[in-house]
């Protein structure tokens, strides 16, 4: 059974950051409205109360919270639903870095590689340069998940909300490059990849960005 909330969300299907919150909200049982954009008929509401412009946008009563880590730990400091923070320091530690990683080592160059999956136009240069930032922070990451089920600990945590849908993407643009097994160099992530997804709310997210995917490939 749901938990209300009286909450609504900005998001968007195919965005890493959405996915993520989405994933926390759906491991907490949460009931959140979501607000998919672009929406013409939100759009003059949704620039009042987002300077930033950016989607997950969180809004919870006269609170409006943006960012997606800052989204999740918001949920987290409101006590709702099961705790998806570790019960020690050093396990909340680790589960920073994972995410920080995730963030910042592999999202930027997943990012300047997504405008380059166009063979027309493709810049080698730029891919070879991204493709080697990325290989080497997949080795971070894999350096430091625990898995097989979980990146830290037993249990679901903010880490894995950010992970599965970072490594959903990097599963998804190795064949665009013509690698067609991209997370087989990465025996930790690979395992920890199939292990997530037996949680409930780690599939259901992942079957949501492919049918985004797919329909914004057109297939």
């Amino acid at each position: 059974m749901s938990i209300s909330t009286g909450m609504k969300m900005y998001n968007a299907q195919l965005s890493p950051f959405a996915a993520r919150c989405r994933l926390a909200i759906y491991a907490k049982e949460l009931d959140v409205e979501f607000l998919d954009m672009p929406n013409p008929e939100l759009e003059e509401e949704f620039s009042r109360i987002a300077p930033m412009h950016k989607v997950p946008l969180l809004v919870d009563g006269a609170t409006v919270v943006p960012e997606s880590e800052t989204i999740c730990e918001y949920l987290e400091d409101r006590g709702l639903g099961t705790p998806l923070r570790p019960g020690d320091a050093a396990a909340i530690a680790r589960m920073r870095l994972l995410a920080r990683i995730g963030d910042l080592y592999v999202m930027e160059p997943m990012g300047t590689l997504f405008g380059q999956i166009n063979p027309v136009g493709r810049d080698q240069t730029v891919v070879t340069r991204e493709m080697a930032l990325l290989v080497t922070a997949l080795r971070w990451l894999d350096h430091y998940i625990a898995g097989p089920d979980y990146a830290v600990g037993d249990s679901l945590t903010i880490a894995d909300c950010a992970l599965v849908p970072i490594l959903f993407f990097f599963d998804q643009i190795g064949p665009m490059f013509g690698e067609a097994d991209p997370l087989r160099s990465f025996p930790k992530a690979h395992a920890y990849y199939k292990g997530v997804q037996k949680h409930p709310a780690a599939a259901k997210v992942v079957a949501e960005l492919d049918a985004a995917l797919r329909r914004m490939m057109g297939s």
